[in-house]
């Protein structure tokens, strides 16, 4: 098993590493050049037209939220001899996979890998706030929009870097949650904050919030695609807001590529 082919998709640092580590198991990785790199002319990669022929019972290994066109590159290859491992897979390619009879691995949705990723991506939104900002974290009013896995985890790290931790969540349990842990639970009134850090994906940084934020806010989103922010009204009143995707892939690469090596290796 472990002399199988791995064709590795995506051209972030933390799916480098993550096929290095795979190599050094005993895989073969044949790296498939990502949009970007198919555009830049980039060399080590399977060359175009060898990407095209994926046959046998190879293992497509993507990255976390692969790009459509990546997707749309292997869908017409997918047969029942393929396996499919990928973070946050969307549902048209389930689909397709039940449909063609062919295995898949969402790892994200393994406890273990979400609970670790919740750290990484933690300390990361903490980093863009602090590059994005003037001021310091310590002593600062901080918002933690969305109490779940990330939100627990950001509102710890700031708790731990003496900010003045406010959460907002709508779940009744989250709710006790939150002031269990010493939290205060937050109203309507974003006026006092100095850092606003949304998990939520649905609509939560809204124009009428955002009317009562002081000018100087920092909005930190990692909430997934189109995030819970309105970031036009945000671009027009001049309050930053940034859509931050991707964080353990920029700031922990080699960490996060380990948390998911030590949990698919289960699997393959």
């Amino acid at each position: 098993m472990q002399s199988q082919v791995i064709y590795s998709y995506g051209d972030d640092r933390r799916q480098k590493y993550l096929g290095n580590m795979l190599a050094e198991y005993g895989f073969k990785i044949l790296d498939v050049p990502g949009p970007e790199e198919q555009l830049a002319g980039i060399q080590n990669s399977l060359p175009l037209e060898q990407c095209e022929d994926i046959s046998g019972t190879e293992i497509l290994l993507l990255p976390v939220a692969a790009l459509k066109e990546t997707l749309a590159g292997i869908i017409p290859f997918i047969h029942s001899g393929t396996y499919i491992i990928g973070g946050v897979l969307p549902d048209y390619l389930i689909d397709i996979c039940n449909s063609e009879h062919a295995m898949f691995l969402d790892y994200m949705k393994i406890p273990e890998i979400a609970i670790q990723n919740a750290v990484a991506t933690a300390e990361g939104a903490i980093c863009e706030a602090i590059k994005a900002s003037s001021i310091n974290i310590q002593s600062s009013q901080c918002l933690v929009t969305g109490y779940g896995r990330c939100g627990t985890v950001i509102a710890d790290k700031l708790s731990c870097l003496k900010a003045d931790v406010s959460v907002l969540t709508i779940k009744s349990e989250d709710i006790a949650k939150a002031a269990a842990n010493g939290y205060n639970i937050a109203s309507g009134d974003f006026s006092r904050y100095d850092f606003i850090f949304n998990t939520a994906p649905a609509p939560v940084i809204t124009p009428g919030r955002i009317n009562t934020m002081k000018g100087s806010c920092i909005i930190i989103d990692i909430a997934s695609k189109p995030g819970g922010t309105d970031f036009e009204y945000c671009q027009s009143r001049g309050i930053t807001a940034k859509h931050c995707l991707g964080l353990p892939a920029i700031y922990s690469p080699k960490t996060s590529a380990k948390i998911i090596f030590d949990e698919i290796i289960k699997y393959i």
